[in-house]
């Protein structure tokens, strides 16, 4: 039996599609009662007004009833424009479904989004997530709003069509629907054939974000190292498949769809030929006539849309398929059912017998045990690849170990709430993101009720002043996407200063001046102790000058502690920190 990858989930089958898609169209219950309302209305509207024709020839210009003409007339007038209205509301509440269905959709996954472990970001491409909240969604808005009313309105003109056909020549009526067979076999092969081509070409149009979104984000790299071809070549392989996907969808739809608008034609020219001959032999009138012509043209639409709805059907599943796989398949990181809060004052951690991996791969912890006091700065020190990051991230609950536990004063992190968690533990990554605000904004973004004295105390602290004033607007600067506007080192001087603004009692600080001058850096060093006095630090860095900050260091190699002690002493002997610092230590 297959394992069910709890980050990669499959697409959901047809049924279970449908089930889910439903809830979304019910949601929109009083526009839903509208637009069937309106559509039940225009259809008994549509079928009045051939009536309303045939007892005009029948009556008034064929009959003994002149004087009825404009009465007819009129009458059909009205019916034409009340049809007219009810149409129009109908279209206009359909539409409002399917766009509220969107959202609707679209906040669900985004609200997800936030949620999913890091390891559901480790598996799948930027672009195919954003794809399953742009592209994949498209189709669910026409399907849900257009599609399913205009189903049921041509469902409910084919019943009323043969109603009134029978109520008027049952034996005529039955030679009328000599084509309704074929087009219900036909419309099943249609289905049966265009349902996978439709999950491919979503699949594929995902694909197709996830280079273009490659290429944009890595610009810098693909300049500078002359990559365009390549770029250009991967880009043109994954639109290529998207064009041979929808191609095969267009070759069945071109196959399958003519079909359903030849075949009513079958029908008319049937009852041209019973229906004509029995009119001419006075069997039947010709304003009974004009009635079947008259109807089975207004069926032509309803029996070709049944096409196209089958079609935009099969792509709005084909796409909620897979957008639900997405929202039911994968879990968030558990939250405890009772959680334990975490007590007041200073907060020490604790790592007990840690192990870690990445998915199916090997540990890259490996029976890990150190703490770290209350107001303690430790330095996890290691060569790269050593599992620094890996155990950093492990604080905050990016991850949760797969053996051991990691505790903050005596308490499981998996057993405090994730919010309470997060408030507690503020961390600045190797690769600072910023957003595309105003620096203001930025630094405010963890706490944004504090106190812009203590921001700026913060930002003296973490070297954000020596430049914030030479930024065209100040601190109400726009930074731009991912603070495009800022160099690395001043990226990682505003993460540092919005953490500190977090006023977190835990700080995680993953090699935060790696990008960062000399001299700044020795102002950051200067300035890094009393900014995080009464708080445990946790500090990874590369640079000893940085890393002397801490009270302790503790050192990995492959996983493991291999050696700890105050960066001071280690440094003056034979060891691992001796090893990764030494040449450092020498140079100063």
């Amino acid at each position: 039996m297959t394992a069910v990858d709890p980050v990669d989930p499959v697409d959901l089958p047809l049924r279970g599609t449908l089930r889910r898609l439903y809830p979304l169209w019910r949601e929109q219950g009083r526009l839903v009662v509208v637009g069937l309302s309106c559509a039940l209305v225009y259809t008994g509207l549509s079928l009045l007004i051939p009536v309303l024709v045939q007892r005009t020839i029948d009556d008034a210009i064929d009959g003994d009833h002149p004087q009825m003409l404009v009465p007819y007339l009129a009458g059909i007038v009205l019916a034409g424009a009340a049809a007219f209205g009810f149409n129009f509301v109908r279209r206009f509440s359909t539409a409002r479904i399917g766009i509220a269905a969107e959202a609707r959709l679209r906040g669900l996954l985004y609200d997800a989004y936030l949620r999913y472990p890091r390891a559901f970001y480790d598996r799948h491409a930027t672009g195919e997530v954003i794809s399953r909240a742009t592209n994949d969604i498209y189709p669910v808005r026409y399907f849900i709003g257009w599609g399913v009313i205009q189903a049921l309105q041509s469902a409910m003109m084919l019943v009323g069509a043969a109603v009134v056909l029978t109520a008027v020549n049952a034996r005529l009526a039955l030679y009328a629907a000599i084509a309704m067979p074929p087009i219900a076999i036909l419309t099943y092969l249609f289905a049966h054939r265009v349902f996978p081509i439709s999950r491919r070409v979503q699949e594929r149009k995902g694909h197709l974000t996830e280079a273009t979104d490659e290429a944009v984000v890595g610009i810098e790299m693909v300049q500078a190292f002359g990559r365009e071809d390549d770029v250009r070549d991967r880009f043109g392989s994954r639109a290529e498949a998207v064009r041979s996907e929808t191609m095969r969808q267009a070759n069945v739809e071109a196959r399958f769809l003519p079909g359903l608008v030849f075949l009513p034609t079958l029908g008319i020219a049937a009852v041209l030929w019973v229906g004509g001959r029995e009119a001419i032999d006075g069997q039947l009138t010709i304003g009974e006539f004009t009635l079947f012509i008259t109807l089975l043209l207004q069926l032509v639409w309803p029996l070709e849309a049944l096409g196209w709805i089958i079609n935009l059907g099969q792509r709005a599943t084909a796409a909620a398929g897979r957008s639900f796989a997405w929202l039911e398949g994968i879990e968030p990181l558990p939250e405890p059912t009772r959680p334990v809060p975490l007590p007041d004052g200073p907060l020490g951690v604790s790592f007990e017998r840690v192990s870690f991996r990445y998915g199916s791969g090997g540990d890259v912890l490996t029976d890990l045990s150190f703490a770290v006091a209350p107001g303690e700065i430790v330095a996890v020190c290691g060569a790269t690849g050593s599992g620094k990051t890996s155990l950093l991230n492990l604080l905050p609950r990016f991850y949760d170990p797969t053996a051991g536990v990691v505790q903050i004063e005596a308490v499981d992190t998996r057993d405090v709430g994730l919010a309470e968690l997060r408030s507690a533990v503020a961390i600045v990554t190797q690769r600072p993101v910023l957003f595309s605000v105003t620096l203001r904004e930025n630094l405010l973004a963890a706490r944004p009720e504090a106190d812009w004295e203590e921001v700026l105390r913060a930002c003296e602290a973490a070297g954000v002043s020596l430049f914030a004033e030479q930024l065209p607007h100040g601190y109400d600067t726009l930074i731009g996407e991912r603070g495009v506007n800022l160099s690395g080192g001043q990226r990682q001087r505003v993460a540092l200063a919005r953490a500190l603004v977090a006023d977190a009692r835990i700080l995680v600080l993953d090699d935060p001046m790696s990008a960062v001058d000399t001299e700044t850096e020795r102002h950051l060093v200067a300035n890094l102790r009393s900014a995080v006095a009464g708080r445990t630090v946790l500090l990874a860095s590369q640079r000893l000058s940085t890393v002397l900050v801490a009270d302790r260091a503790v050192v990995l190699a492959d996983g493991r502690i291999v050696e700890e002690g105050h960066p001071s002493e280690l440094i003056t002997r034979p060891g691992p920190f001796a090893t990764l610092f030494g040449d450092e230590a020498v140079a100063a």
